[in-house]
């Protein structure tokens, strides 16, 4: 992949010195980059870019932090410095915080803290380029996460369609579920008949599957 040759500057948001320190260290001697700025404290940040505005291409990010965390800040800075290109760099590598990161701000990188130097660099050289990079075992795990926020999307089942679900798959009977909710048995079995309409389920055995995965009973 061709890279703009141009220095590139970067700061590095961490509430650990010896992060900061060793983060510094890697990248110093690295032909193009240079790091510019680095700090403790995401308030701190913010009043850096606004006292030196356009003087950083890409920050390097913690998420878990005290005063102000990664997901305020990188939601701030796409408010307040959008040109501020950030890549988290953390331990946490919940799926549900990715997935919340990207959708929701505008961060261009994510990297768990076990990643090597050279993907550190091929991630601060991509997204400078404003390509998106996204380390591959996180990527692997968001796209499950996608599929089933889009399944849990598509299911939109009625509170009162969850409640016979639960007891489908409990393993309960037309006839028991209408004397536990005081409905007929023709309701109910209209109610199952919707259910697996809406699910794509054509049996017992696949709406119990489905259920489980994206955990409702």
């Amino acid at each position: 992949m061709n890279h703009n040759t141009s220095t590139i500057s970067i700061a590095i948001l961490d509430d650990h010195h010896i992060i900061l320190d060793g983060l510094t260290l890697l990248l110093q001697n690295e032909a193009h980059l240079e790091v510019v700025y680095k700090c403790t404290d995401g308030y701190e940040l913010l009043q850096y870019l606004d006292g030196h505005p356009g003087t950083i291409d890409v920050l390097i990010m913690d998420l878990m932090m005290p005063k102000i965390d990664g997901y305020e800040m990188a939601l701030l800075l796409q408010q307040q410095h959008p040109d501020v290109r950030i890549i988290i760099l953390s331990m946490n590598t919940d799926v549900d915080m990715a997935y919340n990161l990207i959708e929701k701000t505008d961060i261009k990188g994510y990297l768990p803290k076990s990643a090597n130097k050279n993907i550190l660099l091929e991630a601060i050289r991509s997204v400078k380029d404003d390509l998106m990079y996204v380390h591959e075992d996180i990527l692997n795990e968001l796209h499950g996460y996608r599929v089933k926020v889009y399944e849990k999307e598509r299911l939109m089942l009625s509170p009162r369609e969850l409640e016979i679900v639960q007891l489908i798959c409990k393993g309960l009977s037309n006839k028991e579920i209408a004397a536990t909710l005081y409905l007929s048995d023709h309701t109910v079995a209209t109610h199952r008949r919707k259910i697996y309409k809406k699910t794509g389920s054509h049996n017992t055995a696949m709406l119990v599957e489905l259920a489980s995965r994206l955990k409702v009973i």
